[in-house]
């Protein structure tokens, strides 16, 4: 009986410590100088881990108004299209590490629906080119890249509007579906982050040179669903060390559509070097 019993502990010891290791917080050791004693000091910390909150991410992504949106408010508001707003096509080379590269994700994501509603068929075909080379680079080719050759039907499609809409459409659909389900919330996140700076970026600055900015500031006032939105994704992934800093950065911004149901001239002056200093520096 006493042997029973015992075993009876020692299994239920065991669970306990394997359910200690599942949910405890992945850690690291953060340095913290030198003691009074020659050795190096250092405590453990908890590392960001956004596979525990891909609930709350994919949740909040399924929320947000969709970044062709702004594309097409600007498009029918007769904004020109402006190539120079966009992300040059070399600069993913710039973007090295991960973080990096998930962001210019959806920088340049943002770049293509723009282009496309736009009708500009050969940026389209060449902004794809170099998102097929940052998800070969964030190795994810399996995952996101389908049998269908949207670079080559782009190119194949330069001269018909509505099959690159239809296309770049089919693109951005199947690429939120594969991540929504995928295992890297946290690329996700950033790539969603970076899509939609740039898309306040360039609706912002397309506002302050255009010649009749009354449409365009309706544009504008019509996105605090998706800065609001924004703001809870950067809050939500605030622990991960390469976005809070944009969290903090945004909270100006989410400040002013808060209290501004109706953005006028003096907000966007406002809003604008705000967006860009958020856009560049996750540019550098």
């Amino acid at each position: 009986m006493k042997n029973l019993m015992t075993k009876h502990v020692l299994s239920f010891g065991i669970a306990l410590i394997i359910m200690v290791g599942c949910n405890s917080s992945p850690k690291t050791k953060e340095n913290k100088g030198i003691t009074t004693g020659g050795k190096k000091a250092s405590v453990e910390v908890e590392t960001f881990d956004a596979v525990k909150i891909k609930d709350q991410i994919v949740e909040t992504i399924s929320k947000m108004p969709r970044e062709k949106d702004v594309a097409k408010f600007m498009n029918e508001a007769g904004a020109s299209y402006i190539f120079d707003l966009t992300v040059p096509a070399n600069q993913y080379e710039k973007m090295l590490t991960n973080s990096d590269q998930s962001f210019g994700l959806g920088l340049y994501s943002f770049d293509l629906l723009y282009a496309s509603i736009y009708n500009r068929g050969d940026i389209s075909a060449e902004i794809s080119g170099v998102i097929e080379k940052l998800i070969n680079n964030l190795g994810l080719r399996d995952e996101l890249i389908s049998s269908i050759d949207y670079t080559g039907r782009l190119k194949a499609n330069i001269g018909n509007k509505d099959s690159i809409d239809y296309i770049v459409t089919e693109d951005m659909n199947y690429f939120h579906q594969k991540m929504s389900k995928g295992n890297q919330p946290g690329l996700y996140a950033r790539s969603v982050i970076g899509s939609n700076v740039e898309a306040l970026y360039v609706l912002c600055q397309t506002t302050l040179l255009a010649k009749n900015r009354d449409k365009m500031l309706e544009a504008l006032s019509r996105q605090t669903e998706r800065v609001n939105l924004l703001f809870t994704l950067l809050e939500i992934m605030s622990g991960d060390e390469k976005i809070k800093p944009y969290f903090e950065q945004f909270k100006p911004v989410v400040t002013i559509f808060e209290k501004n149901q109706k953005i006028t001239e003096k907000e966007l002056l406002q809003i604008s070097p705000l967006m860009e200093a958020i856009r560049k520096d996750i540019l550098k």
